[in-house]
């Protein structure tokens, strides 16, 4: 049986995103995801991307593969990889400014735009805040 990873990293993307953009990027992820069993969070501000991605480990390692070879990102770094007991989220979610007006625009993403509480001093946070 695959155990269970949590892996975080940060990027660029390659292109200014517009928030058409960013619809298209959450929708595709939400629908990826859901369907591997990923959970996780992927925040973008400041032009730049952070996302924790958890799941089986041979889901995540594949995953992993495809966002480093991913023409749209640029300075990809791995922040963390670990073994995890158990998902700190419980499903996959995205946090971005005017996330509310996503949600309007896109109905069947909106559990993915919801609230999310990141554990205190998670990796990704300091590494895209500098908290």
């Amino acid at each position: 049986m695959s155990q269970l990873i949590e892996l975080t990293y940060v990027s660029e993307p390659a292109q200014n995103m517009s928030f058409l953009g960013l619809m298209r990027l959450l929708y595709h992820s939400y629908s990826k995801n859901q369907a591997l069993g990923i959970t996780g969070a992927l925040i973008y501000e400041n032009n730049q991307f952070g996302q924790v991605i958890e799941g089986l480990e041979k889901d995540i390692e594949a995953l992993w593969q495809k966002i480093q070879k991913d023409s749209r990102h640029k300075n990809v770094r791995l922040i963390e990889a670990k073994s995890i007991s158990e998902r700190s989220f419980s499903k996959w979610t995205m946090v971005f400014q005017g996330s509310e007006e996503v949600a309007k625009t896109l109905p069947e993403v909106t559990a993915a735009i919801e609230d999310v509480e990141f554990p205190m001093g998670h990796p990704l946070l300091i590494a895209l805040r500098g908290a």
